[in-house]
């Protein structure tokens, strides 16, 4: 049996009232379990107000069981009255999570209004 290729740490902020909880390394099927339990223990205390920063700014890959785990972990947070927030995803990390709606996509789109100032003025069409 090989170690595993994923570690979650969890520190409590000064006042208890946050948790991060840092995320390192591959997170695929066989780390479901270990995260599954981080998010459950994270949750355990009842406390509501209770603000959660899941740090995965050291995470390799990700999969989909794991991105599920997420998604779980802000529900339970929303329907509790906690704070959850995902930080630092970079990449292909932020790319999936961003699927998901769990974080903002790197990519910004222009919104409806825009007039195209930075070319010139825009000619209307004619039908």
């Amino acid at each position: 049996m090989t170690d595993p290729h994923y570690e979650i740490q969890r520190t409590r902020g000064r006042t208890g009232i946050t948790v991060h909880l840092h995320l390192s390394g591959a997170f695929d099927r066989d780390a479901g379990r270990v995260l599954r339990t981080a998010m459950r223990d994270t949750f355990a205390s009842g406390r509501r107000g209770l603000r959660v920063f899941v740090d995965v700014s050291a995470v390799e890959s990700i999969g989909s069981e794991c991105i599920d785990l997420l998604l779980v972990g802000y529900t339970r947070a929303l329907r509790a009255g906690h704070g959850y927030e995902i930080v630092n995803a970079h990449g292909h990390i932020r790319q999936a999570l961003a699927l998901t709606g769990l974080c903002e996509p790197e990519t910004l789109y222009a919104p409806d209004d825009w007039t195209g100032d930075l070319i010139g003025t825009p000619t209307p069409y004619s039908v």
